[in-house]
């Protein structure tokens, strides 16, 4: 339960999880027994709004605008998933109920078509909603300019929530994508590393319930390899809140507040070479907002972008690497990547979306495969382990697209495995283990992602020359080593 918000309600919840969702996977409520009935779901927002139910029982406010912003837009939407009979029946046999309602959520309905909101923010967001609700998109100032109200706190939750989970059910343009980004931290705010070469680690905020975490490992191995690495991210992110590097950093014992001034300073420091920036000292507005994921339901486009933010730069060399799990965010993610100037970036679809190949490929992607409740959604299968990128070399552009396969490298595992514990001491404990020599599956994790994703980023000559120098790194104790001097440097500094 948050402190801000009231609830949420786990009836609505549910009808969430089938109606904020996009044309092609949206399922229409009441279609069969079972389904979440419509009419249900209006009589808790009623019985909300009057205050009649306990607090943590409510339909908040959130709740309310995804709720109807989805409603609105799944009135375009084609005959499996835009509004079924029941719906329609509920709506109809509710209608002076809906009435009486605030004037925001009656304009979600497009109910108040003079609602304009009551801050100058709240002007913005409205402006925005009027066309998304219809399934339209925003330019790339339009996108910004409300976003910026959002973060500044000047408008109320049902319209934020609104806003969010109608962009992601629009699927958002490439201009939304970047205004995303950008809205938690410009351009401008980028600082200058004197380094000579820089990768930027994106995994998802909400962390690791089933696989091995290795990132933090990664970067401390490529450190001991004189290539540098920055890693962010959040120490708790609904609804899902697994184990983030944050929580293994503090585990660990190192500091994990760090403004991005200071984890500059580690970064540069050859004998640390890597930091961990949280989102919370980076973007403290953005960081505010978290609670709100979990009465939306869905991811909102947050979930994409901050992926992709970039903190620092360099003179030399820069690149990128980020996970995914979507088909169809590769295209934009890489987009966003382009749009910094970068030298090399990868988008890897991971172990839960993060860019950590697993130790076992699967099943190979297949571009014939179609995904989706929808014969519409012609969007190919991804197979976990897919790689895609670009990287720049002797002036040149190198596209990478491809599946990576351990078994190709002498990792051969009949499951890919899972930890016994996953618990951010235990993944602090085993991840120490593997850097002190230990083999086993965390050794083997570390190892493959250090060196197939400098490969694929062109930083080695080849994939087994790659394998060859991190194994060593680990070996000798250099990684180690430049995890604990980050460890004790970050209390120091």
């Amino acid at each position: 339960m948050s402190a801000t918000y009231p609830g949420p309600n786990e009836e609505m919840l549910a009808a969430q999880a089938r109606v904020c969702t996009g044309p092609h996977q949206s399922r229409p409520l009441g279609l069969k027994e079972g389904d979440p009935d419509p009419g249900r779901m209006l009589e808790l927002v009623f019985a909300s709004l009057r205050g009649d139910l306990p607090r943590g029982e409510q339909v908040s406010e959130a709740q309310m605008g995804a709720f109807f912003a989805a409603m609105a837009i799944r009135r375009r939407f084609g005959a499996k998933t835009g509004w079924s009979e029941a719906e329609e029946e509920a709506f109809d046999r509710h209608w002076d109920e809906l009435e009486q309602m605030p004037g925001d959520l009656r304009f979600l309905l497009d109910m108040e078509s003079g609602f304009a909101g009551h801050t100058e923010g709240e002007e913005r967001v409205v402006m925005a909603l009027r066309l998304i609700l219809r399934g339209g998109h925003l330019s790339y100032d339009a996108a910004l300019t409300a976003l910026s109200a959002v973060l500044g706190g000047e408008v109320r939750p049902s319209l934020m929530a609104a806003f969010l989970i109608g962009q992601r059910m629009n699927i958002e343009a490439e201009e939304e994508v970047r205004a995303y980004r950008d809205a938690v931290r410009s351009p401008e705010e980028v600082l200058s590393l004197k380094v000579e070469s820089l990768v930027h680690f994106g995994q998802p905020f909400d962390g690791a319930r089933r696989y091995f975490r290795p990132t933090l490992f990664v970067a401390a191995v490529r450190a001991a390899l004189g290539r540098p690495s920055v890693l962010h991210g959040v120490d708790e992110m609904p609804p899902k809140r697994g184990i983030t590097e944050e929580q293994i950093l503090d585990a660990l014992g190192a500091r994990v507040d760090l403004m991005p001034e200071e984890a500059g300073r580690l970064i540069e420091d050859e004998r640390v070479g890597f930091a961990y920036v949280s989102q919370r000292e980076y973007s403290p507005r953005a960081y505010a907002l978290r609670e709100l994921r979990v009465h939306i339901a869905k991811r909102p486009p947050w979930a994409t972008t901050e992926k992709a933010q970039q903190l620092f730069s360099c003179s030399g060399w820069n690149g990128m690497v980020v996970g995914f799990y979507h088909a169809g965010y590769e295209d934009k993610l890489l987009g966003l990547m382009r749009d910094l100037g970068l030298d090399a970036g990868l988008v890897i679809k991971g172990e839960e979306g993060t860019s950590h190949y697993g130790l076992r490929l699967g099943r190979p992607s297949n571009a014939e495969s179609k995904m989706g409740a929808s014969p519409g959604d012609k969007t190919p299968r991804k197979a976990v382990n897919y790689t895609q990128g670009f990287r720049h070399r002797d002036g040149n552009a190198s596209p990478v697209a491809c599946d990576v396969d351990p078994q190709d490298y002498g990792f051969r595992y009949a499951q890919n495995p899972r930890p016994e514990t996953v618990s951010a001491a235990a993944f602090a404990a085993e991840g120490i283990a593997a850097l002190q020599g230990e083999r086993g599956p965390v050794y083997d994790r570390i190892l493959f992602n250090a060196a197939l994703t400098d490969y694929y980023l062109g930083l080695s000559e080849g994939a087994y020359e790659g394998l060859a120098a991190a194994k060593e790194a680990i070996e000798c104790g250099r990684a180690l080593a430049h995890l604990e001097r980050y460890i004790s440097r970050s209390r120091e500094i």
